[in-house]
């Protein structure tokens, strides 16, 4: 009776579980029947004829009941809900009517031969129904473990020895040496306590296609992933295997955390929202995600609406993401940046006989023109971004833009460390103006007349392609990191340009990361970590 005492009260702690509740019932149930049990052999307890049969007859009456428990809990754990219908109110009836039955043909006293037929009916059909139940709760339990991977033969010996044990112990066990209850009890006590520590038994495992096919739209465009009370894939849409290239039978039963590592250590409790990085067949995308309960659905849980699962909604927002930043920074110098410029050349344009001030209108219209070009080729750059990836040597590329700019600026000097060859899966076009921009930003804004740049290419470890390009001038300011980390501008503060966002936007595109450090012993290190699309 302790070590059933004690398991119940350990279920108990962790209550709020899906199928909890009934599990706990059917620990009580065996713990009440411990207690029948115990205190019958008390020889205090168990004296005068009255009290003495209160002891068995209770140990008869829970053991009858048991199964019906049983049964309650396995449909639950196979997610037909857990609540109290119709049908499972009769199921418990079917046992109880009897014993009612037999206790008042007992308080009625009818002569021998008419009781005794009757009680026989009577406890006949209790006994019968109990059987049915226990092994229809087994045939349920048995035929989930054919059908989900995390629960294994040996978590439905375990649970089913727990039940059966009592009963077989009870009639085998020869009783003038020990009580056959008392000892099937504690083998049944020390099989449920090794259930509990060891499988998910109160979890609740909902048949894939009573979950996720009847509650879940399988051509959904987003990824749905339908998930246990532990974070276990339960079962997940054609585009989640699409978008991870895992096949949805390999899904089932495996951590979310495995699949979509960008959900590690996310709470996911239901009603949660947000967005979160996640490494697809695409490259690093960002997605919007939700959180919704799955509850009981169909006749077996029509008054039953408590949750047997969750739903992760998994909706791609790079593209968005990345547009809204671009049409945000591209109004912005439309009408922050041009307009100035504008402005500067009105007012020289009164004044054009002026050589110096001439110059200033040449200057100021070239830098509006080579704005407005940038602008141009990153709309551009966005649309090639959006294609079918391609074989990519990112060493080639690299190589090629580092030869253009040293042709270029013979006063540089521009050094690379680069493998012979690196090639992923990518765009070449998009690759190589990311390079050129990271290396003429860093010429053009150097302090010295003989700017020097690193370039370095390698394989990453946590990535397929990590490219750094580092130079010696003033840095990033801190405010045009925070204002790219942000991921947005306002009239109060906003970039200097727009070649970092450039960066950044085609970066994001390619599924990529970028990161900014300080040079040594000054400067900066800018440091693109792209990904193959086709690991």
């Amino acid at each position: 009776m302790t070590v059933l005492g004690w398991t119940t009260w350990t279920a108990y702690q962790s209550r709020e579980q899906p199928v909890a509740r009934s599990y706990i019932a059917l620990l009580g149930s065996l713990t009440l029947w411990a207690l029948f049990a115990l205190v019958g052999e008390l020889p205090v307890l168990s004296s005068g004829h009255y009290i003495s049969s209160v002891w068995p007859v209770g140990q008869f009456a829970v053991a009858l009941f048991v199964p019906a428990l049983w049964t309650l809990y396995t449909l639950g754990y196979t997610g037909r809900g857990s609540g109290l219908t119709a049908w499972r109110s009769l199921m418990l009836a079917a046992i109880a009517v009897p014993l009612l039955g037999s206790g008042v043909v007992i308080g009625i006293g009818p002569p021998e031969g008419v009781a005794e037929p009757i009680l026989a009916w009577l406890l006949g059909t209790a006994i019968l129904t109990a059987f049915g139940l226990f092994v229809y709760g087994t045939y349920l339990l048995v035929g989930l473990s054919r059908q989900h991977v995390r629960v294994s033969a040996g978590q439905v010996s375990v649970l089913t020895g727990g039940i059966a044990v009592p009963y077989l112990v009870g009639l085998s066990v020869d009783s003038s040496t020990v009580s056959g209850s008392a000892l099937g009890l504690l083998v049944s006590g020390v099989l449920f306590t090794v259930a509990l520590r060891r499988y998910p038994v109160m979890t609740g495992f909902p048949k894939s296609d009573y979950v996720a096919r009847s509650r879940v739209v399988e051509a959904l465009q987003e990824a749905v992933i339908v998930l246990d009370w532990e974070d276990h894939v339960l079962d997940a849409n054609e585009t989640t295997a699409r978008l991870f290239d895992i096949p949805s039978s390999t899904l089932i039963g495996e951590p979310l955390e495995s699949v979509a590592e960008g959900f590690r250590g996310v709470g996911l409790t239901t009603g949660t929202t947000g967005t979160v990085t996640l490494q697809t067949t695409k490259g690093r995308r960002r997605f919007q995600y939700s959180v919704s309960a799955v509850d009981g659905a169909g006749p077996a849980s029509e008054n039953d609406r408590s949750p047997v699962a969750r739903a992760l909604l998994l909706r791609d927002v790079t593209d968005q993401q990345t547009r809204d930043q671009r049409l945000t920074v591209l109004n912005r110098v439309l009408r922050h940046n041009v307009r100035n410029k504008l402005d500067v050349v009105l007012a020289h344009a009164e004044l054009v006989d002026d050589d110096e001030l001439q110059r200033g209108i040449q200057e100021n219209a070239s830098d509006l023109l080579d704005r407005s070009n940038k602008a141009r080729e990153a709309e551009q750059l966005m649309t090639d971004s959006l294609e079918s990836p391609e074989p990519v040597d990112i060493a080639g590329v690299t190589r090629e833009v580092v030869d253009k700019f040293t042709s270029e600026h013979p006063e540089s000097t521009i050094t690379l460390a680069a493998p012979d060859r690196l090639t992923i899966s990518s765009h070449r076009t998009v690759v190589r103006e990311v390079l050129a921009e990271l290396i003429d930003n860093a010429l053009a804004h150097t302090e010295t007349a003989e700017p020097t740049v690193r370039v370095t290419v390698s394989e990453g470890t946590e990535a397929a392609a990590r490219i750094s390009v580092a130079d010696e001038g003033p840095g990033i300011p801190e405010r045009e990191r925070r204002i790219l980390h942000n991921g947005t501008e306002t009239q109060l503060e906003h970039g200097q340009g727009i070649g970092l966002w450039f960066v950044n936007w085609a970066v994001t595109q390619l599924g990529g990361d970028l990161s900014f450090a300080e040079n040594d012993p000054k400067g900066s290190v800018v440091t693109v970590r792209l990904y193959d699309t086709e690991y």
